[in-house]
């Protein structure tokens, strides 16, 4: 089984929403898990994230859902691939429509919704590396 499912997809302007489903025993991050994509991908540390315990997503990547380090993964991989000059934000939210059944509504903003889509999927593709890598 697969640690990341993608329920569906939906594109409006500017605006993808993606519900995807996370196995029981990969909803939220640990200290392993951050310290490899860490390894893979520094910037997230530093991008800005509203939580509890600080303004950056290094302050939560070790104890945070599953979807909501994918909601980063997203936005990373958009910034990777747009040209120096480009002045957008990206920004995204994530939420649990239902913690029990791991199923979680991922939302993030984009300039070409290809690129968000390739970045989804590469998002999801990775965790689940990531995922068969720690069993």
């Amino acid at each position: 089984m697969e640690a990341v499912t993608i329920e569906d997809i939906h594109i409006q302007p500017g605006k993808l929403t993606a519900r995807v489903r996370v196995a029981p025993d990969a909803r939220r991050t640990d200290d392993r898990i951050a310290r490899r994509v860490l390894h893979d991908h520094p910037d997230l540390a530093r991008h800005s994230c509203v939580n509890d315990k600080g303004p950056a997503f290094a302050s939560v990547i070790a104890d945070t859902s599953v979807p909501h380090l994918l909601e980063h993964i997203v936005i990373d991989r958009q910034i990777a691939e747009e040209p120096p000059e480009s002045r957008i934000t990206f920004t995204g939210h994530t939420t649990w429509i239902s913690e029990d059944a791991g199923l979680a509504s991922i939302v993030v903003n984009f300039r070409s919704d290809a690129c968000a889509l390739r970045a989804l999927a590469y998002a999801c593709s990775y965790f689940d590396s990531v995922m068969k890598e720690e069993t």
